[in-house]
């Protein structure tokens, strides 16, 4: 797996996540990912800028093709998603965002309270599936470090 040694960039960070390197590299103009300290666990905050860069809550008047700077919602989901390292995110780790900000998951009856909650308050919210997300990177990681292995080999 990767060593706290290994150098991180944007780029290959956008790589594991499956993501385009611009979307990279918008998360880090935004200062969503600090290129100086990147590490894989950057995967979570970089999938949430992803998926949360284009919602609209009702009644928010946001133009979605404009840069703008994150709203204090985002803000706080993006923070809840650094969760720790890759290997010790539950699979069941999920995300809740709604207007006002994210509230983190991982038992059933966690999920089952807060999907209840927003149905009775009428409140909108996107599920971020930090679990499954986690467990992709790892296999990417892993694939990749396969990759090198058998360059190394090779030569």
């Amino acid at each position: 797996m990767a060593t706290s040694r290994e150098r991180w960039t944007v780029a290959r960070l956008a790589a594991i996540a499956g993501l385009p390197s611009k979307v990279g590299y918008e998360a880090r103009d935004r200062n969503v990912l600090h290129p100086t300290v990147l590490s894989p666990s950057d995967v979570l905050p970089l999938l949430t800028f992803e998926a949360l860069r284009r919602i609209s809550w009702p009644g928010e008047n946001y133009a979605r093709n404009t840069p703008q700077r994150l709203r204090l919602w985002e803000h706080l989901a993006i923070e809840h998603s650094r969760v720790g390292d890759l290997a010790d995110v539950d699979p069941m780790t999920g995300l809740y965002v709604h207007p006002s900000g994210a509230d983190l998951a991982v038992r059933p009856s966690e999920h089952a309270a807060l999907a209840l909650r927003f149905v009775e308050e009428n409140t909108p919210y996107q599920y971020l599936t930090l679990g499954a997300w986690a467990q992709q990177a790892l296999r990417a990681l892993a694939a990749e470090q396969e990759q090198v292995g058998r360059r190394h080999g090779a030569a």
